[in-house]
């Protein structure tokens, strides 16, 4: 009974909490006003975690408060066909929740004080923004997948048909594979049509030298290791410089460090397609070929390693066997 107390304590202790946050993003598109603001800076960076990388698209955006003698800066994510649309000093506008509307709830009025919840948001976003640009078309993919073997599984269990436990352990063993396969690094799509050349300075390097590793996995190390390289350009035609991301083989190019000069082959239309002119990209065969060599040789070590105990074990039984 007291465990339940606390149970129920703490799930209303974070729904107190979570409540403000949500209902104060709501408010801004129901009761939000409109208000001027500008563009103040702009960054693209790539970010490389264990053997994946993704890239970022930060716009921040410089607007006064109608019920403020101050100026306040709101930091907007977006996809890059998105953030292309702006440009540095460019006027946007805004949806700005007043003081007056934020949401009478427990904390709101403090968290509102310390700028923890949201009150502005760029014009065309909602509360729901986020979720959709989460739910990709890939994400939707996944998701169907999982529901349809969820239901496979479920039919099969009520069903009663022989093998429903191998059932669960041959999606169990897809399921991981096809984790591995997400976080297994591959080289970006390059430039096919309408090629362009150009340079441009390398903003970051990254290098993964191990494959699958986690807080609790070690991985495995790679055979090739691999440099997640981003490369700032000016392409052609445009007035403010991309973000080009390059996975290369680590090391197939001589001084490849942050602020050198690099050649880059992009798509006219696509310029983030850009590749490292010169640049090798074997890394992908290489580290499949590592990860099945060094798998084979940790069975072998195994078989071989249950074989020497069961023939030590037969072996001592035979000399007891003997002194008796």
């Amino acid at each position: 009974m007291l465990r339940a107390l606390i149970v129920l304590v703490l799930i209303a202790g974070a729904v107190l909490f979570t409540l403000p946050f949500l209902v104060s993003s709501l408010y801004v598109d129901q009761r939000g006003i409109t208000i001027p603001g500008k563009v103040h800076s702009k960054r693209e960076d790539v970010t490389v975690h264990n053997s994946t990388w993704q890239r970022s698209c930060e716009m921040t955006v410089e607007y006064s408060p109608p019920d403020t003698s101050s100026v306040a800066f709101l930091a907007v994510q977006l996809p890059p066909d998105r953030y292309d649309e702006f440009r540095k000093g460019l006027a946007v506008t805004l949806h700005y929740l007043p003081r007056k509307d934020v949401p009478h709830l427990p904390l709101a009025h403090i968290l509102s004080e310390v700028h923890a919840l949201t009150t502005a948001r760029i014009a065309g976003q909602t509360a729901f923004s986020n979720w959709e640009d989460f739910f990709t078309r890939d994400t939707l993919v996944v998701c169907a997948l999982l529901c349809a073997a969820v239901v496979v599984l479920l039919v099969w269990r009520l069903s009663r048909l022989p093998g429903f436990a191998w059932a669960v352990c041959g999606c169990v063993i897809v399921g991981l594979v096809a984790m591995a396969i997400s976080d297994f690094p591959t080289t970006v799509p390059g430039p096919l049509v309408d090629v362009r050349s150009g340079s441009g300075k390398v903003k970051s390097v990254d290098r993964i030298d191990r494959l699958f590793q986690g807080k609790r996995s070690r991985g495995f190390d790679a055979d090739q290791p691999v440099a997640v390289v981003g490369v700032e350009f000016l392409p052609a035609g445009r007035t403010e410089p991309v973000l080009g991301v390059d996975l290369i083989d680590a090391g197939s190019i001589a001084g490849l460090k942050p602020g050198a000069t690099v050649a880059v082959d992009y798509e006219a239309a696509s310029p983030r397609t850009a590749h490292i002119r010169n640049a090798t990209r074997s890394f992908p065969w290489r580290n499949v070929r590592g990860i099945a060599v060094e798998s084979v040789l940790s069975l072998l070590l195994l078989v071989g390693a249950f074989a020497a105990w069961e023939y030590l074990g037969r072996a001592w039984s035979r000399k007891m066997g003997s002194r008796a």
